[in-house]
């Protein structure tokens, strides 16, 4: 009896060990493994994309100032009025210029005068210098005071001339069809005429706003992809729906930040660092108004049915290098055959040197070194674990 006894409790014994056994191994092969996430390699059209914003201007535009200073006796225009080539903006007052003209008029009677006596002089000391009554000098003496006289008159007349332009000035017309902006003058006030020594007051300006373009500043890296002549979409956020198309005009040669001065038109960044790009908008443009700001897509390079992987998938251990000396690589996760009931074994990668093309926000096309279909690792897997990057490259201009 007792035999049976310590039978029944050995294999109690031995069944529990055994489980307890199992238990233990299973648990050290379900917690030890980190699984690495992985995305397959697939075909889908790619472009290389930048993005820009600007600032809407005229792509004509004048700054109306005055040629003489004086006060505005009238203005004949208000901000958003339509005027044609040669309409009549502002007038100024003429008081102080007719009065120098009055005075004008008496110079050159009192010239006149006196040129007519230094005339009779003249004319009758060359009589007696002929008959050798009086000597050379004494003639030459009446002939400088009746050259001097004569260039009187001539400095009235300069001065004439110079005051009836200046009347005329003070009437300021347009000089070419559009629309008033930024009026800044009202009746009574001062406005100081533009000269080789100051800038003028600018009274307004005048823009033809059935012509317009946008105005963006690009980094320099950026800036190199972009080329007179290149097809731009362009949105604004204040007309939804509404796309515009447009044509790059010009790509600045230098900097705006080497050159320290700034652009005749303004521009949407906080500064006008970088170079500045214009692109002319076509079509209709009614709905846009100067100073809006614009959204600029330029589509650089597209490719079509492109093998793609994410970003994150892509590694680059010397992107402090340039762009074109930088090599990249994946991690590929090679297939293993697993029986049916059995757990999947540990992942395992292999390292694989790829040449990278074009790259957007989700992915970068992969030229070489990698199939359709094959997975790639999404991190570092942990098997592999020397120091690198992966996109940090695509953050850092490439």
């Amino acid at each position: 009896m007792k035999g049976l006894i310590y039978l029944i409790l050995f294999a109690a014994v031995l069944a529990g060990g055994w489980y307890a056994y199992k238990y233990w191994q299973e648990s050290q092969t379900d917690t030890s493994v980190e699984v690495v996430k992985t995305a397959p390699a697939i075909k889908r059209d790619i472009s290389d994309i930048l993005e820009e914003t600007g600032t809407i201007n005229p792509v004509n535009k004048v700054a109306i100032k005055s040629e003489v200073s004086g006060r505005v006796q009238n203005v004949y225009v208000e901000d958003g009025m339509m005027v044609t080539a040669g309409f009549v903006l502002v007038e100024l007052d003429k008081t102080d210029l007719l009065n120098t003209r009055k005075d004008l008029d008496y110079e050159l009677k009192e010239a006149e005068l006196n040129y007519s006596r230094a005339k009779i002089d003249h004319d009758r000391n060359y009589e007696l210098f002929q008959k050798r009554i009086i000597s050379y000098d004494a003639y030459d003496q009446v002939k400088t005071t009746l050259d001097l006289r004569s260039n009187t008159i001539l400095k009235v007349i300069t001065k004439l001339d110079t005051n009836t332009d200046n009347l005329k000035k003070t009437t300021i017309f347009s000089p070419s069809a559009g629309t008033v902006l930024n009026k800044n003058i009202e009746v009574g006030e001062m406005v100081v005429g533009a000269n080789s020594v100051s800038s003028g007051t600018e009274m307004m300006t005048v823009a033809d706003l059935k012509d317009l373009e946008v105005s963006s500043y690009v980094n320099e890296i950026d800036v190199t992809r972009l080329h007179v002549g290149q097809e731009i979409d362009i949105t604004v956020d204040s007309t939804p729906g509404v796309d515009y198309s447009g044509v790059v005009t010009h790509v600045a040669p230098m900097s705006s930040s080497s050159s320290g001065s700034s652009a005749g038109s303004s521009s949407s960044s906080s500064s006008k660092d970088g170079f500045e790009v214009r692109i002319a908008v076509k079509g209709d443009v009614s709905q846009l108004k100067m100073g809006m700001t614009a959204n600029i897509t330029a589509t650089l390079k597209e490719v079509k049915d492109a093998l793609c992987v994410p970003l994150s998938a892509v590694f680059c251990d010397n992107y402090e290098v340039a762009p074109s000396a930088q090599k990249y690589y994946v991690f590929v996760e090679k297939k293993q055959n697993v029986a049916e009931g059995q757990k999947a074994p540990q992942q395992e990668f292999e390292k694989r040197d790829v040449i990278i093309g074009v790259t957007d926000t989700m992915g970068a096309e992969v030229k070489e070194g990698l199939s359709e279909g094959e997975m790639v690792a999404l991190k570092r897997p942990p098997s592999m674990s020397e120091p690198t990057r992966n996109h940090d490259w695509m953050r850092r201009g490439r």
